[in-house]
């Protein structure tokens, strides 16, 4: 491995970019260092522009060689190059049929992979990343003993913790497939087949789309799903919000903190979220509420134009706006597996008590199952279920 006083990595950040927390906690995963620059500071902002000529967060350097985003970090992890750059020989951990693989690396996945390890399960922990959509959270006001913690601090508090006992990981690699079996084989976007006797599956959640072509075209040119991430673009602009539940609510006063002229959609016939949010959208002068209407169209070829809006009596309305972002809920990371285990009508995997599957041998737990409640405690809770009962599965064997 090369020094590390012959590694130098430097990332471009603000304070409140998911984007810029996934980086660094990918890095702190790799038992990397970093040199941070805010580009609230307005130099920094600069310097980043000069040596970019990128305006989003944010910027990674190895080096001084010019990394570029997050994608771009994970891609050059997935291609071998990070470790190449980085002077980092890995380990392969595909030669050996493990106890235990856990898939995911937020609360329920960590917290699994704590009692497992406490209860000397021989055990490898796989993620495309880290800290799922807890680390994209501003503000947590409900996990005991953390009145005043941030989604970022709480995630790598995880890490922390988990990381004293030496735990196996390999972060940076989406699974595709799981082979059951006696031996059950899985296989990840890079190509590679790990082995293990057991596996508890906690992928979590991701953003729900429209499933609009337009949608698609124009991802990263107008249409977002992150206004925490992105709004600062488009900061004193006309942009639309889709979606009336919470998510839509705090998205649509965030950008109007930054003086945006928003355009809150929500196809049901009233606001979802909150009692108390709906009152502070509904007194701001900046946020304007279409409720019972529906993007039945979005504009545009190289960037986002227009969106077009209907009623529900078929009467149409075009707004013109600069950025529109979609606020329309979570769907379970369930794609790998929904060829061998029973899901549900929203794609959650079907779990028992005991945290089981359809398949012997595999669990699951957290936000991807069928529990009623997705909270973060919660989640926590049901990995370590999971692995106690794995740990009991492992003896009886």
């Amino acid at each position: 491995m090369k020094p590390a006083e012959n590694r130098k990595i430097e990332i471009y950040s603000k304070k409140w970019c998911p984007y810029c927390r996934k980086a660094k906690a990918f890095l702190m995963s790799k038992g990397l260092t970093y040199i941070e620059y805010d580009i609230d500071d307005k130099s920094k902002a600069e310097e980043m522009a000069r040596r970019t000529d990128r305006k989003t967060v944010p910027q990674i350097f190895i080096n001084d060689k010019h990394i570029g985003g997050y994608d771009d970090l994970m891609e050059t992890e997935r291609s071998g190059e990070l470790n190449r750059l980085l002077g980092i020989r890995p380990e392969d951990y595909t030669g050996k049929v493990w106890e235990l693989i856990i898939i995911g690396a937020g609360p329920a996945g960590m917290n699994a992979a704590l009692y497992a390890v406490r209860k000397g399960i021989d055990l490898l922990l796989i993620s495309g990343d880290m800290g799922g959509q807890v680390i994209d959270t501003e503000d947590i006001g409900n996990y005991l003993g953390k009145k005043d913690a941030t989604g970022e601090q709480l995630i790598y508090d995880f890490w922390e913790h988990l990381n004293q006992y030496n735990v196996k990981s390999v972060i940076g690699e989406k699974v595709e497939r799981i082979i059951p079996g006696k031996e059950h084989v899985i296989r990840t976007d890079n190509g590679r087949e790990y082995r293990s006797r057991a596996i508890i599956i906690a992928s979590g959640t991701r953003k729900r789309r429209l499933g609009m072509r337009q949608e698609y075209v124009l991802t990263g040119k107008g249409v977002h799903y992150c206004a925490i991430c992105d709004g600062y673009l488009y900061a004193g602009k006309n942009v639309a919000v889709v979606g009336g539940g919470n998510s839509g609510l705090e998205a649509a006063l965030d950008l109007a903190k930054i003086d945006c002229n928003v355009s809150l959609i929500e196809i049901m016939d009233e606001l979802m979220g909150d009692h108390y949010l709906q009152e502070q959208v509904r007194k701001n002068e900046k946020i304007t509420v279409y409720t019972g209407n529906k993007i039945q169209e979005i504009k545009g070829e190289d960037r986002l134009e227009s969106i077009v809006i209907q009623d529900k009596n078929g009467e149409t309305k075009e707004l013109e706006v600069e950025g529109l972002f979609i606020e329309i809920g979570l769907e379970p990371n369930t794609d790998f597996v929904s060829d061998i285990l029973e899901l549900n009508s929203r794609k959650e995997i079907v779990i028992n008590e005991n945290n089981e599957t359809s398949v012997p041998g595999i669990w699951a737990a957290g936000d991807i199952t069928d529990i009623k409640d997705k909270q973060i405690i919660i989640s926590a809770a049901e990995g370590a279920k999971a692995a106690l009962r794995v740990n009991e599965y492992l003896k009886a064997i």
